[in-house]
């Protein structure tokens, strides 16, 4: 066969690349800016969504609902639309009239359909292909707008198949010498744009390629004209890890062999078909996967070498829908030949095996099939084997709602321990396993799975052998409140930040008010939380039930964060720390009660991460500061401070002449107090951040031992929240009373003290000389003095505020997941 005297390229376009006008002049303008030295040849795909619609028609057409007139006007007005934007005036009116053409054919097998009310296979074929009968002249019509020579090359007459409608094979003999021969007739310099997807018989019948048509057509003609390299430009990055629909981690494959090719698209990868590269291995021709809307990105780039790095395995992949039947009998022990019969009894029947295993002797034999064919396999193996089978030495075992998970990767074939790690992340998971194999070339390991657990199965293998980037599962009670919402948002906003510097990917799998919760183990979309707040969304809010649920969960990394400030929520750390179930927490309830019950926790933290750094100062380091003085082997002989970000706000208002009812009113209004502020004035608050500091420090104080100061005024202690905000200004004359006592140059604050006299809390009068004298706004301050340090360790910092709080709490859940890492 006679070869181009310039190198070859082909670069295929799918509907997506040329759903319009701007798509298609992007597309030339991609085409153009290749090396111009090359043969350039261009495959197309019907405009985007344009062959769903031709099927639309056929099934309006057999419905005889009588709009599939519709139909095709509105195919037509798509079309002219790109005449009129794309191609040169002076062609517009020979182009609209091909379209016609091609429409009015279109019409008349419409209603030859909707007369005879059947659409047979050929001429669903006939509709199918017409989609790309119709973009291709339009796209060579674009090149020449842009000033270069294009003709339009229609692949059918070039494309020799069988007349199998809906997945023709193609006669590579006959279809590489016409090829040859049409592009002998071509300049080398006019760029050719051919039409995928369609073929045609010996006898010039319209025949379609099936599913990925138009990529096989690319390398189809990649093959017949010697090409030095064929691009498919589609709408992702390249061949991804695994779907990631199913796993938000996957990340575009930089280099793959063939054979890993092969083996992810037979096992359901969607960017490429397994008979794609068959054009192409023979020669070796590079296949090159790039995005149209993404230029820039690398893609990726399938050859006859190795992937070129150390991963065993190179991704994951599932095939939904299948069905497991097993043949399986005593009588069969020892027997030759039981597969073989069993496989042509399936064979006979026209269903495609996808996968088999065997017992030793032929005992059993388990083939997975598409479960459209389940049915029609379990009756093929029941009639063959119908002797032994009604003598009761044999059975079919049939399980529909399955689903196939793959492993692929060249390098498990000179690695140890592969399966072991991939049925151990499955088996972490709490997968079952019906069936496995492994392909003879020893590049794939597949597990057959329960449906419903196919994307858990799949996220856990990708961890298993991508562990870069670890999922961990977040439930945030009380996300509707200020932390809550605050958390919430930082999370959805910083997720690929946090994946580029954590290594983690945070996924929020459920959310609770006070009164509904929304729960998705597979993780929640965004907008979840706006939809939670006004209860449009979710279900009523059972504490019990979310528990029960995240309890049940096989995954590796949940994270319980309870973002309230109540002590029905803290209930229930224990029990969840028992499951292995990290908490995070600002809720200060869970560490102030009993003695024994914190001893209890934190006898439990020793081996799930129990973290609550924001119930003592927002974000601010105070007690992983003290615990790394504590475990240095330090003493620590007094702790005091400034404890509240939220009192310190305060009184550092009155401080500069704001009444102190509307300094309480503003903080309400900021976020910085409780939802009722006398849970801050009353200074039950402090009073257990500095029984968490004396434990941490390790004293065995009880809730009884603090000695607290209220702000609240005596007269409304038992007022409600309402009536208590509205009549708090009856206090404010006491505090300018207290404030004009003040010697100079000295303040009030809030001030929580351990030393040896015990526990204190209360209102203090401080120096100029005095650290807390410094504080403003919502700061906080701690200083611990210890037997090393005698001039204190000072921390200090904003201690007050929804964003502050959650993101020490954010911090915290990184932490957790580190730990739970480090247990694995």
């Amino acid at each position: 066969m006679p070869v181009p005297v310039r190198p070859v390229e082909v670069y295929k376009f799918g509907g997506t690349s040329v759903k319009d006008a701007g798509r298609i002049q992007a597309v030339v303008r991609l085409v153009l800016g290749e090396d111009p030295s090359l043969r350039r040849v261009v495959v197309t795909s019907a405009l985007g969504g344009v062959t769903d619609r031709l099927l639309a028609a056929i099934d309006e057409a057999l419905a005889r609902t009588g709009t599939h007139p519709a139909i095709v006007e509105e195919i037509r007005q798509r079309h002219y639309a790109v005449v009129a934007e794309a191609t040169p005036e002076a062609e517009h009116d020979t182009l609209c009239a091909g379209v016609d053409d091609l429409l009015g054919t279109l019409k008349e097998l419409l209603d030859g359909i909707g007369l005879l009310r059947e659409c047979s296979p050929r001429a669903k074929d006939a509709i199918g292909g017409m989609g790309e009968r119709l973009s291709t002249p339009l796209v060579a019509a674009a090149f020449r707008a842009a000033g270069v020579e294009a003709v339009a090359v229609d692949a059918g007459p070039l494309v020799r198949t069988d007349d199998r409608f809906g997945e023709a094979t193609v006669d590579f003999d006959t279809t590489n010498r016409l090829i040859a021969e049409r592009f002998a007739a071509i300049p080398d310099g006019t760029i050719a744009v051919v039409t995928g997807f369609v073929g045609s018989t010996p006898r010039g019948v319209s025949t379609t390629l099936g599913r990925s048509g138009s990529d096989y057509t690319a390398t189809i003609f990649a093959g017949a004209l010697h090409a030095q390299r064929c691009i498919i430009w589609t709408d992702v990055d390249g061949v991804l890890s695994a779907d990631p629909r199913l796993v938000p981690e996957a990340a575009p494959l930089a280099r793959l062999h063939y054979r890993e090719a092969a083996e992810l698209a037979y096992f359901g990868a969607k960017v490429l078909h397994p008979r794609t590269m068959r054009p192409l291995v023979e020669q070796g021709i590079p296949l090159l996967i790039k995005n149209t809307l993404n230029p820039s990105a690398e893609g990726t780039l399938i050859t006859d070498t190795d992937g070129g790095d150390d991963d065993p395995v190179r991704g994951v992949t599932t095939v939904r829908g299948v069905s497991l039947v097993t043949l399986e009998g005593t009588d069969f022990l020892g027997v030759v030949g039981v597969v073989a019969r069993a496989v042509g009894a399936l064979a006979d029947a026209g269903v495609d095996v996808l996968m088999t295993s065997q017992a030793s002797s032929e005992e059993a034999v388990s083939m997975v099939v598409r479960s459209a064919q389940g049915e029609t396999a379990r009756h093929a193996l029941e009639r063959a084997f119908a002797d032994v089978i009604t003598r009761g030495d044999a059975r079919v075992v049939f399980l529909d709602g399955c689903a196939i998970v793959t492993a692929v990767g060249d390098g498990m074939r000179e690695r140890s321990g592969i399966a072991g790690r991939l049925f151990e992340a499955l088996g972490f998971e709490g997968v079952s396993v019906q069936m496995i194999a492994q392909s003879a070339l020893q590049n794939s390991i597949s597990a057959v799975v329960r449906d419903e657990h196919a994307r858990q199965a799949l996220r856990a293998m990708h961890e298993a052998f991508h562990p870069e980037r670890e999922t961990v599962r977040v439930a945030v009670v009380g996300a509707t409140g200020g932390v809550g919402r605050a958390l919430v948002r930082m999370i959805r906003a910083h997720a690929e930040r946090l994946a580029d510097r954590t290594d983690l990917r945070l996924d929020l799998i459920a959310l609770a008010s006070s009164s509904r919760m929304t729960f998705d183990p597979n993780g929640l979309p965004p907008g979840s939380l706006d939809r939670l707040a006004a209860e449009e969304t979710g279900e009523p809010f059972d504490l019990a039930t979310l528990v029960s649920r995240l309890a049940e969960l096989p995954y590796r990394r949940v994270v319980f964060v309870d973002a309230t400030a109540t002590d029905s929520v803290s209930d229930v750390y224990a029990e969840m720390l028992e499951a292995g179930i990290a908490v995070v927490t600002p809720n200060k309830r869970a560490n102030t009660r009993s003695l024994e019950s914190y001893q209890h926790l934190q006898a439990l933290a020793k081996t799930t991460p129990f973290l609550y750094e924001t119930t003592v100062g927002a974000s601010l380091p105070v007690l992983s500061t003290l615990r790394d003085l504590v475990r240095s082997g330090d003493v620590v002989k007094k702790i005091e401070g400034v404890l509240s970000g939220t009192l310190s706000f305060v009184l550092n208002a009155v401080m500069e002449g704001v009444p102190f009812s509307e300094a309480v009113r503003e903080a309400k209004a900021k976020g910085y107090t409780e939802p009722d502020p006398r849970d801050d004035l009353g200074g039950k608050d402090v009073a257990r951040k500095l029984l968490t500091l004396a434990r941490e420090a390790g004293q065995t104080a009880e809730p009884g031992a603090v000695t607290v100061e209220s702000l609240v005024p005596d007269a409304l202690r038992d007022a409600s929240p309402d009536v208590f905000l509205d009549r708090l200004a009856v206090a404010d004359g006491l505090w300018a009373e207290r404030l004009a006592a003040l010697p100079p140059g000295h303040r009030l604050a809030y001030v929580g003290t351990l030393d040896g006299r015990g526990l204190t809390v209360g209102l203090q009068t401080v120096g100029p000389d005095s650290p807390l004298a410094a504080l403003r706004g919502t700061d906080s301050l701690v200083a611990f003095t210890t037997e090393r340090y005698v001039r204190p360790v000072v921390v200090m910092g904003p201690g007050a505020g929804p964003d502050v709080t959650a993101a020490g709490v954010l911090a915290d859940i990184v932490h957790a997941a580190f730990r739970m890492g480090e247990r694995l």
